[in-house]
């Protein structure tokens, strides 16, 4: 039994239309047939202790709070050429913060102005804000022996990639398209190997990389019929090309490791409950925010230096447990 667990990304159903105008009546009869029965996937709804964005975890001062909730819909449908060859996944999500969307928060805000006032330096210094995340995500799958390539198309409005573009490239709307080309070898049933390329084309410029392995044993059950299982995934992050060196935001190069423990316990045939927990720390592309974090800089001026008011944390555990209705 192949292992199945929750991605919590970004997705959503697109149907393909396969037709021609030259095409006969014949060849057209010997196209695959749409079928429902084809069709499989997985409602899940999530909860983490942090807000976390491609592995950067969301400082508390960034988000007026720490968890997120997310609700995610995953489709895929057998194109039916070879079974379970060619296929078209799709999702759609919605993740938002517990408990507001305001960069740094306005206390902060509020108490640098009153004191640059004070001192006869006015400022407006406004919040910036970080918008609850919808998702939606379509790609091709080829599927074989040894693993499987996707390409495909995401747009993101909000969240974290959503916040680069609407203050640091000073789009109208915080929204992000991306392609993104996906690869997943695994040699052996017990460890996947894999690598994301995106490239963002509109909102901002610029190109993400994913790699990751994982390791996957069960813990109750055999390979075959797996009650509970293990997995450890090792990931990183990086871009190119994706930073302005302007902008009092992140530095090309890394941006975050990772490593992820998560146990997926299948309740029933349809219901998969998966507990997990994750080890977060910042790369060096990502440290460059904190020293360049106008917040912090700006209470330093004042002599009133608040060093948490930095947008990510160096070092955080993460805590999650999604629920995941199959079909």
């Amino acid at each position: 039994m192949k292992v199945r667990y929750t991605l919590i990304a970004v997705a959503a159903l697109l149907t393909p239309a396969m037709a021609a105008e030259t095409m006969s009546a014949e060849s057209f009869a010997q196209l695959p047939a749409l079928s429902a029965k084809r069709v499989t996937g997985s409602l899940t709804v999530g909860y983490d202790s942090n807000y976390v964005g491609r592995g950067l975890v969301i400082s508390h001062s960034v988000a007026e709070g720490d968890s997120s909730e997310l609700v995610a819909l995953k489709m895929n449908y057998d194109l039916g050429h070879k079974q379970k060859q060619w296929s078209v996944d799709s999702m759609i999500a919605y993740r938002m913060v517990s408990s507001g969307h305001t960069m740094y928060g306005p206390a902060p805000y509020a108490k640098i102005n009153a004191v640059a006032s004070a001192v006869g330096m006015p400022l407006t210094v406004a919040p910036r804000n970080v918008e609850n995340e919808f998702a939606v995500m379509t790609a091709l799958k080829y599927s074989g022996k040894y693993g499987h390539v996707s390409v495909g198309h995401e747009f993101v409005h909000g969240g974290l990639l959503g916040a680069f573009a609407k203050h640091f490239r000073n789009q109208s709307a915080s929204c992000v398209n991306e392609v993104f080309l996906e690869t997943v070898y695994e040699p052996a049933k017990w460890v996947e190997l894999g690598n994301t390329v995106r490239l963002s084309f509109q909102g901002v410029q610029g190109w993400w990389f994913e790699p990751y392995v994982t390791f996957k044993a069960p813990i109750v059950g055999t390979p075959e019929n797996i009650k509970v299982a293990g997995l450890a995934t090792f990931a990183m992050s990086a871009t190119a090309n994706y930073f302005d060196p302007g902008h009092s935001a992140n530095m090309n190069g890394a941006q975050a490791f990772w490593i992820k423990l998560s146990t997926p316990y299948f309740v029933t045939k349809h219901f998969v409950l998966t507990p997990s927990v994750s080890f977060n720390w910042l790369g060096a592309g990502a440290q460059k925010a904190a020293k360049t974090s106008s917040l912090r800089n700006a209470t330093a001026l004042f002599g009133m230096e608040d060093s948490t008011l930095v947008p990510y944390r160096n070092f955080a555990v993460v805590a999650g447990l999604n629920c995941s209705y199959v079909f």
